[in-house]
């Protein structure tokens, strides 16, 4: 945009114009308040352009990109830099398609969940995982989290 206010460059070298009002409404505090509105400071990050697109997305009025066209991996790249930065609108509708795929990749999503702390996530995770062997899950499991689920698999027994 013409009057864009912060220029973020992706690792691969993409440049995306921005406005730094937008990313304060729908972010929790990125880019950084002390972030200069100045087009020749760049903020890079790390993330793809590929990723960074699919974020920007939700802080400006359209839809937002189509997750089920998404392969896991790169599903979850814009899961962890949406939580990382976040994007509480893309974190939102990630949670939700998350929920649409609880049974492939259910370790991987147990992690995320755990890591992110989202406990219904967790939760629905437990029902899914019940018959899987404690063994397999203590390497993974935080000691908080472990102790509910011996005691949920010993109920399930």
């Amino acid at each position: 945009a013409s009057d864009a206010d912060v220029l973020i460059r992706s690792s691969d070298n993409v440049d995306f114009f921005l406005h730094k009002k937008n990313l304060e409404c729908a972010t929790g505090g990125f880019p950084p308040a002390e972030t200069p509105s100045d087009l020749n400071d760049v903020v890079r990050l790390s993330e793809t352009a590929n990723i960074l697109e699919m974020l920007f997305t939700c802080i400006y009025p359209c839809p937002f990109p189509s997750l089920e066209e998404l392969d896991f991996d790169t599903f979850m790249l814009l899961v962890e830099a949406a939580e990382k930065y976040q994007f509480f609108g893309m974190i939102c509708a990630c949670r939700l398609h998350m929920k649409y795929d609880l049974h492939i990749k259910r370790i991987q999503l147990l992690q995320f969940a755990i890591k992110h702390d989202v406990q219904d996530l967790i939760e629905e995770l437990r029902t899914i995982l019940v018959n899987v062997s404690l063994s397999d899950l203590v390497e993974i499991l935080p000691p908080h989290i472990y102790m509910p689920w011996v005691i949920a698999q010993s109920a399930a027994e």
